[in-house]
C-alpha cells in the first residue's frame, strides 16, 4: 500500500481510504455516493436532514445510511444523537479508488462494478458542471470577476509524465483541504468542486 499511497500527495491513510476493485460493494448506488459525499464535506448529519438535501424521504436515506454502515462507510455519531434524531459521520475524510491498490488488482469479477462505480462518478461530475453552466445567465453582471474555469487540455504524455502531472494535480489542490469541521473564516468562500479528468483518447 504504501507504494500505492507514493503517487497520491496528501493521502493519509488514517483519515482518507483507497478503494480497490473488490472494495467498493455498498458504495455503487448514486445516492449512496451522494450522502457519503456529504458528510465527509460538511461533517456529521441526520437522515432527515439528509434527505431533505437530496430530496428524498428519511426513510429512504435511512436505509442507504444503514448500508454505508454496514460496510464501514459511516458510523453513527454517539456523541451528537439523542432518543429523536440519529447522527452519522464519515469514516474517512475522502474517498479515491484505484486499479494499482497491491493485492487486488481487477478481474473479470470485479471489473464491472469498478466500472459501473466510475461510470457514477463521472455522470455527478458532468451534472455538477452543467448546474453550473445552467446559473450563468442569471449571474451576468458577475461573470467578468468569476475565478471559475472548464478547460481542456490536449496533451501527449508517456506514463511516466501523466503519473507526474496527477501527482501535481492533486498536491495542489489537497493543499487546499479543510476539515468540515473548521468553517473557512473568509466571508467570501464558497464550495466549489475541483474535477480534474486524465485519459486517453479512445
Amino acid at each position: 500500500m504504501d507504494e500505492e499511497m507514493d503517487g497520491f500527495p496528501g493521502f493519509d491513510p488514517t483519515r482518507d481510504v483507497m478503494l480497490s476493485p473488490s472494495a467498493m460493494r455498498g458504495l455503487v448506488n448514486p445516492l449512496r455516493l451522494r450522502l457519503l459525499e456529504l458528510l465527509q464535506a460538511d461533517g456529521p448529519s441526520t437522515a432527515t436532514e439528509l434527505g431533505r438535501r437530496v430530496g428524498q424521504s428519511t426513510g429512504v436515506t435511512s436505509y442507504h445510511l444503514r448500508v454505508l454502515a454496514q460496510h464501514g462507510f459511516i458510523v453513527e455519531d454517539e456523541e451528537r444523537g439523542d432518543d429523536r434524531d440519529r447522527w452519522w459521520r464519515a469514516v474517512h475524510r475522502s474517498t479515491s479508488f484505484s486499479f494499482r491498490v497491491p493485492g487486488d488488482p481487477a478481474t473479470t469479477d470485479t471489473v464491472d462494478q469498478a466500472v459501473q462505480f466510475i461510470r457514477l462518478n463521472v455522470e455527478a461530475s458532468h451534472r455538477r458542471a452543467l448546474d453550473w453552466v445552467d446559473t450563468l445567465p442569471s449571474q451576468v453582471d458577475e461573470l467578468a470577476a468569476m475565478p471559475w474555469t472548464v478547460s481542456d487540455w490536449p496533451l501527449t504524455l508517456t506514463h511516466e509524465q501523466a503519473r507526474t502531472v496527477v501527482s501535481a494535480v492533486r498536491d495542489l489542490v489537497t493543499r487546499f483541504q479543510r476539515d468540515p469541521d473548521t468553517p473557512s473564516s473568509d466571508a467570501d468562500a464558497v464550495r466549489v468542486h475541483a474535477q480534474f479528468q486524465l485519459f486517453p483518447e479512445g
